[in-house]
Order: structure tokens, then C-alpha cells, then sequence
């Protein structure tokens, strides 16, 4: 992530047909909302190919949140991707992030915390990559879905020289153990779905051939049952397991930022790795990880 020099919903109401096939949402700047039904929800993320985390993702991120937590009738809410490549990828790194709406501002922090608490399921559908800040998205979510062969996760921000800064130092390590979440964050590479499964990072990994049906079953399920008993359980189960307050995740969030400073290593290096196709190039996106090590050291850089 990073911040104003270089970090970058209204969502209609769904009107049924009369044949109670979903109607979408007029889009949004990236992402549409579906009501299947009134208690099964689809928000896609729809700037493809990257899903870049930009001023109108969180714009819309914030309005979707807002609308979830407000709606009596959603019980269950699938987060899926349009792009054929990507779940979602990092927050933008080219173009200015709006102070009231990116990471580091409280409203994020809010909104993850009140998502994760609300009386909803909300479950990651993840047909691709996504990574850092994509993959923080996808943790705070209750429930994470992968496709055996197209799901890739990973947080690969020490590469560059900084720390995942969006919560996922402090969600990948409740979900996956110290251990896992160490070689995860500072090995800095590619975990493939099965890997992310047995990691405890997803749920679990499903062949792509089924993906879609599965998903559509489980969340109908879901969608079926009593809306007080879910918010029981899910509450329940919150008081057990913990969620990161506020104070521990702007902790690494000023970690980030320190790293990040302008004029420092870390903001010369993203700035060469733009250069050379970051958010730009979809070669140099899908190989995240190993286009970074062509930008080790103080430079400068080839590449």
C-alpha cells in the first residue's frame, strides 16, 4: 500500500423480474452487486484485469459495507471477480489515494470491523490471483473458497522492503499460526490453493470444475436458515476466536508507512517496479514475485 503520493457505490437497489431471475445492479465505479435474493447477495469486483484497490473500490467497498450492515433481509454475501486473472491485486500505486478513503484512514478500519461482526456470512470466491492487498480484503471475509488450479495467494510486500499493511499481518496470523504466517509474509512468494488450504489462509480448495456450483449451493444454503440463528453463532464464535482491534492493525499500517517514505529505498524501488509495468503490464502483475527480485538492493535497477 501507499499512501497520497502514490496509493490510490452507489449501488442501485435490485429489482426482481416477475420470473425471480437476479437482476445486477446499475455498475458502480468496480464493483456490482447482485441480489439473488433478498438473503443472498453477489459483489463482484469489476475492474478488470487487476481489481486495483483504488479511490473507487474503497468509495464502493464502503457503500457495500454500509449497505450490508443496514439490510435486515441479507444473510450470506459472495465476494467474486469478473477478471478472468485476478481476485484482487494491490491498492493503486500509481495514481493519488484520497486521504478520507484509503487504508489508513479510520473509515477502513470501521468498515472491516463492522463487516466481520455483522450477522452475515460473508464468503471470498477466489477463481484467481490475489495478493496483498487483495488477499487482506479476501482474510477479512468470514469464509474463503478457492479453485484448486486458478486460486494463487500471497503477501508479497517484503519483496519490496515493507509489511503487509492492511490487516494482513494480524488476520494471516490468527488464521494460519506464527509459524505459517512468518514463512508466508517474509518468504514473500506464491502459495497455490491447496498449500492455502492446508495453511488454514482458505477454507479449502475446490477443482474449478465444480467451483461455481459449490459455491452457489453453500451459499443458498446458508441463505435458508434463520437469520437469528446465524447471528448467534457467528457472534459466538467472533467471542472466541477474536478480531484485531483497531490499535494493532494502524500499527502495521505506520510500519508500512515508515518503510514506504518518500524519497526512501521502498519509494524508489516502487517506483522503478512501475516503470517497469506495475499495474500496467499483465506479465509483470501475474509474476508479482519474481519480478520483484529484479529490484533487490539500493539500485539502480535494470530491468
Amino acid at each position: 500500500m501507499r499512501l497520497p503520493t502514490l496509493i490510490p457505490l452507489a449501488i442501485a437497489s435490485i429489482i426482481h423480474t416477475a420470473t425471480g431471475a437476479p437482476a445486477p445492479t446499475a455498475p458502480s465505479s468496480v464493483i456490482t452487486t447482485t441480489k439473488i435474493t433478498p438473503s443472498y447477495w453477489r459483489a463482484t469486483f469489476s475492474d478488470p484485469p487487476f481489481n486495483i484497490q483504488g479511490n473507487a473500490f474503497f468509495r464502493d467497498f464502503y457503500t457495500l459495507v454500509d449497505e450490508i450492515t443496514s439490510d435486515p433481509n441479507v444473510k450470506v454475501v459472495v465476494f467474486d471477480s469478473n477478471s478472468k486473472y485476478f481476485f484482487s491485486t494491490h491498492v493503486d500505486l500509481i495514481n493519488t489515494l484520497d486521504p478520507d478513503l484509503y487504508p489508513g484512514n479510520p473509515r477502513y478500519w470501521d468498515s472491516i470491523t463492522r463487516l466481520a461482526k455483522a450477522p452475515v456470512l460473508t464468503v471470498a470466491a477466489i477463481r484467481g490471483l490475489t495478493y496483498n492487498a487483495g488477499a487482506e480484503i479476501a482474510a477479512v471475509l468470514d469464509v474463503r473458497f478457492g479453485s484448486k488450479e486458478k486460486a494463487v495467494l500471497a503477501q508479497y510486500e517484503v519483496g519490496f522492503g515493507a509489511n503487509p499493511g492492511g490487516g494482513g499481518i494480524e488476520l494471516l496470523s490468527r488464521l494460519a499460526g506464527r509459524s505459517r504466517a512468518l514463512e508466508v509474509v517474509i518468504g514473500a512468494d506464491s502459495i497455490d490453493a491447496e498449500t492455502a488450504a492446508l495453511y488454514g489462509w482458505i477454507n479449502r480448495a475446490i477443482p474449478d470444475a465444480q467451483f461455481e456450483k459449490f459455491v452457489d449451493k453453500f451459499a443458498r444454503r446458508v441463505a435458508g436458515w434463520d437469520h437469528s440463528a446465524i447471528a448467534a453463532a457467528k457472534n459466538l464464535i467472533n467471542g472466541r476466536t477474536g478480531f484485531p482491534t483497531a490499535d494493532e492493525q494502524i500499527e502495521s499500517f505506520n510500519s508500512f508507512l515508515k518503510a514506504d517514505a518518500p524519497g526512501g529505498l521502498v519509494d524508489r524501488r516502487l517506483k522503478a517496479m512501475a516503470a517497469a509495468g506495475m499495474q500496467t503490464n499483465l506479465n509483470f502483475e501475474e509474476n508479482f514475485g519474481r519480478e520483484e527480485l529484479k529490484f533487490v538492493g539500493n539500485g539502480p535497477w535494470n530491468a
